[in-house]
């Protein structure tokens, strides 16, 4: 292999390096001792549809608290849904491979193999951020009715 071609992948190899982004390194910060990242959608906009699932002992404050936390653009959709550990039997790579913000909230709604989940949060593209237990409140708009 010659000098000039050792250069040019070096080069590339660089440059695939900092165009790329970094989403994998945010599913761990999002994820805690008792919650963790399932499944995800997100456009190129950024509007994201989000499952964590969560540990027995995680109490609906420290869910609360969790979904606030998270990261989100601005005037973008946030969507994220809580289900208890071992609950969910959605294959990951359906929600991600949706192909767009609306069939990925579909999915969540209208899927035949989601089970309704616990917990909701939504921080719409304009509005006031809900965080919803469907546990105490399963007659909300943002829980799953089966």
């Amino acid at each position: 292999m010659n000098y000039s071609k050792i250069l040019r992948i070096l080069a590339l190899t660089l440059l695939l390096t900092a165009c790329s982004d970094n989403r994998h390194l945010e599913v761990a910060v999002e994820s805690t001792e008792t919650i963790a990242h399932y499944a995800q959608f997100r456009d190129p906009q950024q509007s994201r549809v989000v499952i964590f699932v969560f540990e027995e002992e995680t109490t609906a404050a420290q869910i609360k608290a969790h979904a606030q936390s998270l990261a989100h653009a601005d005037g973008r959709l946030l969507a994220v849904y809580y289900f208890p550990e071992g609950d969910i039997d959605l294959a990951p790579a359906r929600l991600s491979r949706s192909g767009h913000i609306v069939r990925a909230n579909e999915l969540m709604y209208e899927g035949e193999d989601i089970s309704p989940w616990h917990y909701a949060f939504l921080r719409p593209f304009a509005g006031e951020s809900r965080f919803t237990n469907c546990l105490e409140t399963p007659e909300d708009v943002l829980c799953r009715k089966k």
